[in-house]
């Protein structure tokens, strides 16, 4: 195997390498989880060494690395690292696998927004169809990228074949996707409570944790009850005063829009549930 040698030109020679560009090589290993490549136009002496990880070979399905490469055979890659202390950088041959693919990825730019088609829909997210890739799904979106509005599964947002336009909010041309947001193109809905500290209103408790309650108060905004403001007297488990499903009259005690969150308080007043738990109302009558 061609060693590398430690010296000064091919530390100045990394220096010039830069994250994110194309350059070229040539195999000499093939090892059972990466490929380790020469780099070409490294004047020398010696040689800079680079490792493909068995990941980033292609994208198409293989085994063993040496299934898709071959010793000396000639590969072009797109550098995803360099590391000074063992004088070696990392690269990706799947970024580089198809040209117009890569072309398209690289025209796109984060913060635009972009257009496409729902490809199909999953309990993990959305694939899309964007306009103007090659012959690849590129567009994905997340579950949390889809709404600001609660629902049960993305079908409740998108459907297959739906029209979409989000926001691009990343680009990986290892992968060979496009991250998209629809959320981000949405008002968020907690603005509409940014001036409302101290509104009193209803909401339907979501989830209890150990220190107090997530409490729904609108489509999309919950906030959270502490376990010290149910009433005067501290509870040890908000179990103990609400269960999920139960609606409450709250108060708003702060909205947060940096953190994006909001803090309830549901002490001093009027309540009617489990038998009046949390001490500021009537009890029902039995």
């Amino acid at each position: 195997m061609t060693q590398p040698l430690s010296s000064e030109p091919l530390k100045a020679f990394l220096s010039t390498i830069g994250v994110g560009e194309v350059r070229t090589g040539r195999v000499i290993s093939v090892e059972d989880r990466e490929v380790l490549v020469v780099l070409d136009g490294f004047p020398g002496p010696g040689t800079v060494v680079g490792c493909i990880p068995h990941g980033d070979l292609t994208r198409r399905v293989t085994g063993h690395p040496s299934e898709a490469v071959s010793i000396g055979q000639q590969l072009t890659f797109e550098v995803i690292g360099v590391d000074w202390q063992q004088e070696r950088f990392w690269a990706s041959a799947a970024a580089c696998e198809v040209p117009a693919l890569r072309a398209f990825l690289l025209g796109l730019r984060r913060g635009a927004t972009h257009q496409g088609r729902v490809a199909s829909v999953h309990n993990f997210g959305v694939f899309v169809n964007l306009d103007g890739e090659p012959d690849q799904c590129t567009g994905f979106i997340r579950i949390p990228e889809l709404s600001w509005r609660s629902f049960d599964h993305p079908a409740d947002v998108v459907t297959a074949g739906q029209r979409v336009v989000g926001e691009i909010i990343g680009v990986d041309t290892r992968s060979g996707q496009v991250q998209l947001s629809l959320k981000a193109l949405q008002e968020d809905p907690l603005l509409l409570f940014a001036d409302q500290a101290g509104l009193v209103t209803t909401g339907r408790v979501t989830k209890l944790i150990p220190f107090g309650a997530f409490v729904r108060i609108a489509d999309g905004i919950e906030g959270l009850v502490h376990n010290t403001q149910f009433r005067d007297e501290p509870v040890d488990d908000p179990g103990q005063i609400v269960s999920e499903g139960d609606e409450i009259t709250v108060r708003i005690v702060e909205v947060d829009l940096m953190r994006r969150r909001l803090t309830l308080s549901a002490r001093n007043l009027q309540q009617n549930i489990r038998g009046g738990a949390l001490g500021n109302g009537p009890a029902p009558t039995q």
